[in-house]
């Protein structure tokens, strides 16, 4: 499916006036502040007029000791000098990176941080394994709206870039309060042994999540205009694919959570859109 990317083209203007850089899930998880920050990773010069929640984990992070020949061996194997790598891949106003162990071993990773830009995308984080003086790549997340727990070291990643045109507007969602319906749009990872881990939903979010599919199956069709609807099938494929990421991302399993929630005439069409957009989603992410 070709993203409808046009149809939010008259919202840029609000978007910009009255939205930080993440999206809208943003503010449920983290409450933007207007006060100045500086820096303590990237150049001197730079200030933010915000706080953010990566912000607040790479405060006080340590730095990486760089003579000029401290290697980085990236996703594909190429090997680069760190300092090459922060001065060109990660030069933005907004990228981070400091070292600290986030899976609490003796060995600390270096987490990069970056913001691509644009209206609603993406945060950019790398994190690499220290060998010697030196680091290789182990993992990477890229959406809409990634954040890290400083206490934690839980890094809360939202499906609504990887799903936000899905049949419908990036600005579009479904709502019904009246009948119980809670937005679930985010998975939640953690570090460990080389790579990124689910950290299970709890027992309320599972339960909320079916209740979800319950009343969006109950809502009833909506016809398509012009490739979107209103944003009833995104909220379906929200909701799947949190399930699936909290159910060991069992393409078998998931089918038949779809299968008898999603019972419209559309589909085998939706279906393969979903799974094509989360396919997709794993070759950008270490999902």
């Amino acid at each position: 499916m070709i993203h409808p990317r046009a149809c939010i083209f008259s919202f840029l203007l609000i978007i910009s006036i009255t939205a930080c850089k993440n999206n809208a899930d943003q503010n449920a998880s983290q409450k933007d502040t207007s006060v100045t920050s500086t820096d303590t990773t990237a150049k001197v010069s730079d200030t933010l007029v915000y706080e953010d929640c990566y912000e607040k984990f790479f405060q006080g992070l340590g730095k990486v000791n760089d003579s000029g020949d401290v290697m980085l061996t990236l996703k594909n194997g190429s090997k680069v000098t760190f300092k090459s790598f922060a001065e060109t891949d990660m030069a933005g106003r907004y990228a981070r990176y400091g070292v600290k162990s986030l899976d609490n071993d003796t060995t600390p990773e270096l987490v990069v941080y970056n913001y691509t830009g644009g209206a609603h995308c993406c945060d950019e984080i790398h994190i690499f394994s220290r060998q010697g003086a030196d680091y290789s790549f182990k993992a990477k997340l890229f959406g809409g709206f990634v954040c890290i727990d400083p206490a934690t070291n839980i890094f809360t990643y939202s499906l609504n870039e990887t799903l936000g045109y899905f049949f419908a507007c990036y600005a579009c969602g479904f709502s019904d309060s009246t009948s119980g319906f809670k937005t679930i749009r985010e998975i939640q990872l953690r570090y460990a042994q080389g790579k990124l881990e689910l950290v299970p939903y709890d027992a309320a979010t599972g339960k909320q999540l079916i209740r979800n599919l319950e009343i969006l199956n109950k809502h009833g069709y909506e016809e398509l205009e012009g490739l979107m609807d209103n944003g009833w099938r995104k909220e379906f494929a929200m909701n799947f694919a949190v399930w699936h990421y909290n159910n060991g991302k069992n393409w078998n399993k998931t089918k038949k959570i779809y299968d008898k929630y999603y019972t419209f005439k559309d589909a085998t069409g939706v279906w393969k859109e979903l799974y094509t957009s989360l396919k997709d989603a794993g070759k950008e992410s270490s999902l």
